[in-house]
């Protein structure tokens, strides 16, 4: 009888160790950790190359702040601008990322099965999604954004942050459909999204970037199931 409690608590310390591997997997700033340090971005840069070359990278001192539901409103598709948010609030909800691939490799039938457009963040493990968010703006007013899952884990810290270049996009019907209430609730401005995530650098390391995640849930897994199997071991003295 004993033997089959230890097993079955052995068992349980596994899923435990699994869950947590996967939630610190999918929590973990990966791609920041393979970027390294960048050079900000500053104004003059913006005005000489392309857009889309520069969102995602570190905002410089002269990079417009909106600080406003009004520049907000005023904040064209083509500006390059960045956000100083005092507070951030999840809505659990994120839009397939345009670098991830529509379909998967297989279904169950063998052939090519379509991936979801819009999806739950607790069931992105991944990290296929990039979750939509309402930032807190100076003026008290809220906007939406898509940022990184780091940079979000530190304004919901409490740290002040300077976001990276980011541009005004729009908005996801589908996920809009998903947070409407929300969106009502704080009053945030469903016109357009702050977008300041690098998807051409994420393209490139998209691999890379999925191989170190689950590099690190493996870790994690490994080595606090065999702390947690030997902590149940000692408590019911399982000899070897």
């Amino acid at each position: 009888m004993k033997k089959k409690m230890v097993k079955a608590l052995e068992f349980v310390m596994v899923v435990i160790a699994m869950v947590v591997g996967a939630v610190v997997a999918k929590n973990i700033g990966v791609e920041s950790l393979l970027r390294g340090k960048e050079e900000p971005v500053t104004l003059a840069m913006t005005e000489s190359g392309l857009q889309d070359d520069f969102i995602g990278l570190p905002a410089g001192d002269d990079i417009p702040r909106v600080t406003s539901a009004e520049e907000w409103e005023d904040t064209w598709a083509t500006s390059c601008v960045t956000v100083e948010p005092i507070d951030i609030v999840s809505t659990g909800i994120g839009a397939r990322n345009a670098w991830v691939s529509a379909y998967t490799n297989s279904g169950r039938r063998g052939g090519p099965r379509k991936k979801a457009d819009v999806s739950r963040m607790a069931f992105d493990i991944l990290g296929d999604y990039s979750e939509y968010f309402l930032l807190k703006l100076p003026d008290q007013s809220y906007i939406l954004a898509q940022i990184s899952t780091e940079d979000a884990r530190k304004l919901k810290a409490g740290k002040e942050l300077t976001l990276p270049v980011g541009k005004k996009g729009a908005v996801h019907r589908q996920v809009l459909a998903n947070i409407q209430d929300l969106c009502q609730e704080y009053g945030a401005d469903t016109e357009g999204v702050f977008y300041c995530i690098n998807d051409q650098w994420n393209a490139e390391h998209y691999f890379m970037s999925q191989l170190a995640r689950l590099g690190i849930a493996f870790v994690v897994m490994l080595v606090l199931g065999t702390i947690l199997i030997t902590i149940v071991d000692k408590i019911f003295k399982v000899k070897d």
